[in-house]
């Protein structure tokens, strides 16, 4: 079953043994899209698997009750025990890597819900369910939108049940964000009798948020945010191999960056050296115009060195639309997001210019390559197209964003960029990943206050808002931050090895997305023993 269905059996039965590992699978994904239905059907929520139901039930919204997290962790427990059956069958054996990938996707969303609990302390979080959940039943049609808005208050009633003491900086984003979701709402203009009784449940929810307790920690405990680096993101890294990461990245791109700058204007900082390059004009249909533009070159890149055919490119497009306002409170400047399904059906590269507005950023052509082409989308596309189905529906914040900053550096290598600006522009996006990356690290591990980290982005030449921002968004989301540079630099050494078997970039790019977002070190050694092509 590739889009799982609804599943009603007792929790008791959860880790009942089944015939194959993908088998339970399929179990498991229909029982958290019946607990979970928006945030699985999402790729928002890195925490969790994804999977939409076969015939969705518009009127459920996710549950995040305490009975329903005392459920999970009594279904995680059953699913965990049959799970190490298959983990014993070898340790690069298919069966094996399914068990593994699906025991830390499980750890991962149990741990989430019933440890750092999100959704006891972050609006957003239940804003941003809402705002996804609803998009979805609108693409739909009207009757699944209008039975989704006609259950939404009961989810928002549920919020203010969970949110009873939260902190500040939490609230006070939860109430910016709850005010543009209101306005997007009434935009849409549905009927009357649907949209008054959410109003007034975002009415309920707002005076909750300015009244109910509020603390002015918002940092999990250290150890906690150590566990989230380890595991749920997949850095498997301790605190200092993270924070030598950060610091061997840093000085290597700042190298390149000087090294590049000196060539180019002999004395002139790098800083001025980019800022003096002439920003890319939008062509006469605008920004959307140009990404669509650039998106096309990639795709046809991508099919000439052969990491996919011409009937998959044109069987997996990518939309290019603006990220709806509701949601910039939470996402960066730019985003992806695969349709969720078997076969892959594409995706939507979101950026945040509303078409109109004016120009490019200088890097548009590597964050489009980043987020489509050979980036996420392509690694999106070969996972819902992967045979094995546990490998479809999973996938880690390390692999993930690692894949997509790695796939940048690829395109130098397969000959798509080659000027020195261009590795000029690679090198700052690999520098601020790893101070984002760093400031996401030494804020939860106090090593640097929030204000500290903010004066740490300013003085590396971020706009003060813009660094304020962002670290706030970063204390939504402990650890993602880590993903990009750590799983950029274990791509590295992993395309190193592979090119030391007389391989050539253009087979990495085919190969390593192939298997799905499995192990390191499981992906290292299959990529060693698969022969180039």
């Amino acid at each position: 079953m590739d889009r799982p269905g609804n599943d009603n059996s007792d929790a008791r039965n959860a880790g009942a043994p089944s015939s194959d590992v993908g088998t339970l699978a399929v179990r498991i994904i229909e029982r958290l899209v019946h607990r979970f239905p928006v945030c699985l059907a999402s790729d928002e929520f890195h925490f969790f698997p994804q999977g939409r139901a076969e015939e969705p039930d518009w009127s459920r919204w996710d549950d995040f009750s305490p009975e329903s997290m005392s459920e999970l962790a009594a279904d995680n427990r059953g699913w965990q025990e049959t799970l190490d059956r298959f983990v014993k069958t070898g340790p690069d054996s298919d069966e094996s890597i399914d068990a593994d990938i699906l025991k830390r996707v499980l750890s991962t969303v149990t741990e989430q819900l019933t440890v750092v609990r999100p959704q006891a302390s972050q609006p957003t979080f239940y804003l941003t369910v809402v705002g996804i959940g609803l998009s979805e039943a609108l693409e739909h049609g009207p009757d699944a939108f209008a039975k989704r808005l006609s259950s939404l208050p009961g989810f928002l009633a549920q919020a203010r049940d969970n949110l009873q003491t939260i902190p500040e900086l939490f609230g006070r984003m939860g109430l910016a964000m709850l005010e543009k979701q209101a306005r997007w709402l009434e935009s849409l203009r549905p009927p009357s009798e649907l949209l008054n009784p959410v109003l007034q449940a975002f009415s309920d929810l707002k005076n909750h948020l300015e009244n109910c307790p509020k603390t002015e920690s918002f940092l999990p405990d250290a150890d906690l945010y150590e566990h989230i680096a380890f595991a749920h993101m997949g850095c498997r890294m301790s605190p200092e191999e993270i924070a030598d990461a950060f610091r061997a990245e840093i000085e290597e791109t700042l190298e390149i960056l000087n090294k590049e700058a000196e060539s180019i204007s002999p004395g002139t900082p790098w800083q001025k050296v980019l800022a003096r390059q002439p920003m890319p004009e939008p062509p006469s249909g605008g920004v959307f115009e140009a990404y669509r533009h650039i998106i096309d070159q990639l795709s046809r890149h991508c099919v000439e060195i052969k990491c996919v055919s011409p009937e998959s490119a044109a069987a997996w497009p990518v939309q290019v639309e603006a990220i709806p306002g509701y949601m910039r409170l939470v996402r960066s400047n730019a985003a992806f997001a695969a349709s969720c399904g078997h076969p892959p059906q594409g995706g939507t590269f979101y950026i945040l210019d509303d078409g109109e507005s004016g120009g490019l950023y200088a890097d548009y052509r590597i964050l489009s390559a980043h987020e489509t082409w050979p980036g996420h989308h392509l690694l999106d596309s070969r996972r819902w197209g992967h045979p094995r189905v546990a490998r479809r529906h999973v996938e880690f914040p390390v692999f993930y964003e690692g894949w997509a900053s790695f796939a940048e550096e690829l395109l130098f290598d397969t000959g798509f960029f080659h000027s020195r600006i261009d590795r000029m522009l690679l090198a700052k996006r690999r520098f601020w990943r790893a101070m984002r990356g760093r400031v996401d690290f030494e804020i939860h591990t106090r090593r640097r206050t929030p204000e500290q980290a903010v004066d740490l982005l300013v003085q590396n030449g971020m706009d003060r808002d813009d660094a304020t921002a962002m670290v706030n968004r970063y204390a939504l989301k402990p650890g993602y931050q880590l993903a990009y540079t750590i799983g950029r630099r274990r791509f590295r050494r992993i395309y190193e090895q592979f090119l030391k078997t007389d391989r050539e970039a253009s087979d990495f790019v085919r190969h390593a997305p192939a298997h799905g977002e499995i192990a390191f070190d499981a992906l290292a050694r299959i990529l060693a023993n698969e022969v180039g092509s």
